[in-house]
């Protein structure tokens, strides 16, 4: 039988860009290659330059990586750390 994920397995990542942001590009780029990695990962793309919800930028600054709503890096980002907390939702702990 096909394992399908069901919603609550899916972890929904949500990076706010902005035009001309390099560092958002390449923390996107990271982003999209770790999909790879973590199958049950849903990632959104948001422009600042477009989104009515601009209070998810905290003051404007990108990239800001939200993961199922909580804020996880800000003007930042480190694919190890990233990648580790990810692992981690995995675990019987499931911590976020």
């Amino acid at each position: 039988m096909e394992n399908i994920n069901t919603e609550s397995d899916q972890i929904i990542v949500e990076i706010i860009v902005r035009d001309g942001c390099n560092f958002s590009y390449e923390t996107l780029k990271s982003l999209l290659e770790s999909r790879e990695l973590y199958p049950g990962m849903v990632l959104r793309v948001v422009d600042i330059a477009d989104s009515e919800d601009n209070r998810r930028t905290i003051g404007g600054i990108t990239p800001s990586i939200w993961v199922n709503n909580k804020l996880w890096f800000l003007g930042s980002f480190s694919e190890e750390t990233f990648h580790s907390r990810l692992s981690s939702m995995s675990s019987p702990e499931g911590i976020n």
